[in-house]
C-alpha cells in the first residue's frame, strides 16, 4: 500500500491504498483520450479516477476556448506533440494560443455497485452501457477484486 493523490477538478483526494486497475482509450494518432484508474483504499473503499487528456490547442477566438474556460498562454509553451484544432486552425508561430488541459474527475464508493454505476453512461434513449475503456478497467480489476468481479459479471435486475 502507498499514498496516492488524485485530482477531482480543483480538489485533491489523498488516501492510502492500492492501484488495482488502469485503462486508457489512447491509440496511435489520438488527439483526445480518457484514462481511468481504480484504487482500493486501506479501509476498503474504491476510488475511481477519470482524466480526459488532449494534445489540441486553439486560437484564443475559438468557441472551444470559452466553452471549456481555457487559459491563454504563449505559443512557446506548447508541447512538441501539440496539435492544432481543425476548426480554428491556429498557428504555432502566433504569439498566444489556448492549449487544452487535463480534465480530472474522481468518485469514491463504498461498494462495487457504486463503481459500476459511476462508470455507466446513458444513451439518448436512456439505455445504460459501459464504454470499452470502462469494460477493460473492470475486466482487469476483476482479476484482483473478486467482489467487484462478481458484481460486474452478474447484474441483478429487479
Amino acid at each position: 500500500m502507498s499514498t496516492h493523490q488524485i485530482r477531482d477538478g480543483s480538489r485533491i483526494l489523498q488516501f492510502e491504498g492500492t492501484l488495482i486497475s488502469h485503462s486508457t482509450s489512447w491509440r496511435r494518432g489520438s488527439s483526445r483520450w480518457v484514462e481511468f484508474s481504480l484504487y482500493r483504499t486501506a479501509s476498503g473503499s474504491y476510488v475511481l479516477s477519470r482524466t480526459g487528456l488532449s494534445l489540441l490547442f486553439h486560437d484564443p477566438s475559438c468557441e472551444v476556448v470559452d466553452r471549456n474556460s481555457l487559459k491563454v498562454s504563449p505559443s512557446a509553451a506548447l508541447e512538441r506533440d501539440a496539435q492544432p484544432c481543425v476548426e480554428c486552425t491556429p498557428n504555432r508561430q502566433q504569439p498566444e494560443i489556448c492549449a487544452e488541459t487535463p480534465r480530472c474527475w474522481a468518485h469514491v464508493s463504498e461498494t462495487p455497485e457504486g463503481v459500476i454505476e459511476a462508470l455507466q453512461r446513458h444513451d439518448d434513449y436512456g439505455s445504460r452501457y459501459l464504454t470499452r475503456v470502462a469494460q477493460r478497467l473492470l475486466e482487469q480489476a476483476g482479476t484482483v477484486d473478486l467482489a467487484l468481479d462478481a458484481v460486474y459479471r452478474v447484474e441483478h435486475i429487479a
